[in-house]
């Protein structure tokens, strides 16, 4: 399956092949987030970071793009994507603090963007990123409201796992009934039981089902938006969709215990994305642009408590 979907993938991803700074999209978030945070709109000025967004959509998709074209991992474009998503969760997390009624923030897209983090060895923002997610999953404001369907009408699959094998790392576990979520079985146990397996045939076996599980949780029904976290596919960036960032990052927490894996016989690691296996992102790959600045200093001007988030990313 992952084999014969590799080309049809590239064709969508060369869409961004092109310099991001170019981008229509990026200008437009760029506009955005200075409209806001210079005091325009309703919604107050931290609500400006969420056009964030758009920028980690083209730089993503830029570097998968260029992986899977010419194995070239284009760490600058990475780098940006992941300062983006972390400057975009903690406005999101931030209004979230400031209002009881506001949107709970996804656990997929928590657990998405920590397993990318782990996968690429960006340690210094999955702390602060986990530690986001954890603030959110404890404030208990997952709980179904009434008259609504609830925020989990299928198990919490992606979420549950890049949490609970972070967890398991370090000999815990979380209760995830006390905190409204319903965890998928075998993501629970994956992250329970697979990343601190002792045997190494044996956690290459949960290797192998964790990518048949990679592959049946994307959302790859794109154009016509069937396929949704409501209907069990978590996995929502394409430029994740045949790289298997849930496997990678199951590898690299099981190495850090000082555990041996077997080798993963499935096709998904046999992608343009193997290369991606041991890659780390080098530190300050992203040379820091002005309108960068000016975004961090107008969102530190307008919310002083976030400086200290605001500053890992500088």
């Amino acid at each position: 399956m992952a084999e014969l979907y590799e080309g049809d993938l590239l064709e969508a991803l060369s869409l961004y092949d092109w310099d991001y700074s170019n981008s229509p999209s990026v200008k437009r978030a760029i506009r955005s987030m200075n409209y806001y945070l210079d005091g325009n709109g309703d919604y107050g000025p931290i609500s400006g970071l969420n056009s964030a967004d758009g920028i980690v959509h083209v730089t993503l998709y830029h570097f998968a793009y260029w992986v899977m074209a010419a194995r070239e991992p284009r760490a600058p474009m990475l780098d940006l994507a992941q300062r983006m998503q972390f400057l975009a969760q903690v406005g999101r997390k931030f209004r979230f603090d400031e209002n009881p009624q506001h949107l709970t923030p996804s656990l997929p897209e928590y657990g998405e963007t920590i397993l990318q983090l782990i996968a690429t060895g960006r340690d210094d923002l999955l702390g602060p990123t986990e530690q986001i997610a954890l603030g959110v999953l404890q404030s208990g404001r997952y709980v179904k409201r009434e008259g609504t369907g609830g925020f989990f009408i299928q198990p919490s699959k992606i979420g549950v796992f890049a949490l609970e094998a972070l967890a398991a790392t370090r000999n815990e576990t979380i209760d995830w009934e006390s905190f409204h979520v319903p965890p998928d079985r075998f993501w629970l146990d994956c992250a329970r039981v697979g990343v601190t397996e002792p045997d190494p045939a044996k956690a290459a076996q949960w290797g192998h089902d964790l990518c048949e599980a990679h592959l049946n949780t994307l959302q790859r029904d794109v154009d016509n938006g069937t396929m949704t976290a409501a209907t069990g596919h978590e996995i929502n960036a394409e430029a994740h969709f045949l790289w298997p960032i849930t496997v990678h990052a199951f590898l690299r927490l099981r190495a850090q215990l000082g555990l041996q894996t077997a080798e993963i016989d499935h096709p998904l690691m046999r992608t343009s994305f193997a290369i991606m296996r041991d890659w780390t992102m080098p530190a300050g790959a992203w040379q820091i642009e002005p309108w960068f600045t000016e975004i961090l200093d107008k969102t530190v001007s307008a919310a002083p408590s976030l400086t200290p988030q605001v500053d890992l990313i500088r």
